[in-house]
């Protein structure tokens, strides 16, 4: 696996663990938005991929935590 492609696949397995940890789901979904945004590509796709890997895994945020926060 080439640097970049583990770089995502690390970044990916740190927000889809931090999403699934109480009170931390919504600091996840900001981070994968930010890592989307870089200018370098490197993390083009993330937001999905942790969304396909949440929905695999069957996971539905507290209700508390899916208010919409600004970011």
């Amino acid at each position: 696996m080439n640097v970049y492609r583990k770089a995502f696949a690390e970044h990916l397995e740190w927000l889809v663990t931090m999403a699934m940890t109480p009170g931390w789901w919504q600091h996840s979904r900001l981070r994968a938005r930010e890592l989307e945004a870089d200018e370098s590509g490197l993390f083009a796709g993330i937001v999905e991929a942790v969304r396909e890997r949440l929905k695999a895994a069957g996971f539905r945020p507290a209700k508390e935590e899916m208010k919409e926060i600004e970011s």
